[in-house]
This record gives C-alpha cells, structure tokens and sequence, in this order.
C-alpha cells in the first residue's frame, strides 16, 4: 500500500529545510518557482511513483495556510506514493513533525 504523508517543520526555512531533508533520506532536490505552489518550492523523485514536494505553507492566492488545519507549520514536506512510511518517519523525526497520514490502494 502507498502512503501519502503530510510532514510540517516549524523552525527552518524552505531552503534549510530542502538540505535537511536531502540529508536525512538521502535524495537530492531540485529547487523550482511556481505561483501554484506559492513560489519557491522543492522537488524530489518523479511523480509515476514515490516523490517529494517541499514548500511554504502559504497559498499565494489569498495569504492563508494551504493546510488550514496546520497553520503554525510555515514549512510542508509531502511524502507521496512510499511503501517506506515507517522509514521515512524515523529519519525526519527530529525535525519533522507528522501531521497526517493515509494510506491508499
């Protein structure tokens, strides 16, 4: 089964947080722009199986959380379509903190 998580970091950047990442599972990002993704953002993998999407909590549109229900999060990581959610887990926790989990078919 793939999971789909929802990480949030509260004290690094986006940038900082990009070479956090990078560290821990040992991929490597490539830095993009994008208005629907609010600027800046991070990406790893590719998006026919597990990726990675890292960028500010902020929707570009109206200045809001993108996850409304996790607004002191400034930072989000997307963890999509892993079969290693458990690993995963376990290298981010210092700094990541997992705010939502599902797992689908």
């Amino acid at each position: 089964m793939a999971a789909y998580d929802l990480y949030g970091v509260k004290d690094l950047s986006v940038s900082a947080a990009s070479l956090s990442v990078e560290e821990s599972l040992k991929l490597s990002f490539e830095r993009r722009e994008s208005s629907y993704h609010g600027g800046e953002y991070y990406f790893s993998g590719n998006k026919e199986s597990e990726h990675f999407t890292l960028k500010n909590n902020v929707d570009p549109f109206d200045g809001e959380a993108v996850e409304h229900e996790f607004p002191e999060y400034p930072i989000l990581l997307y963890v999509d379509m892993t079969d290693r959610a458990e690993e995963v887990k376990g290298k981010l926790a210092v700094e990541f903190h997992l705010l939502r989990h599902e797992l689908l078919d």
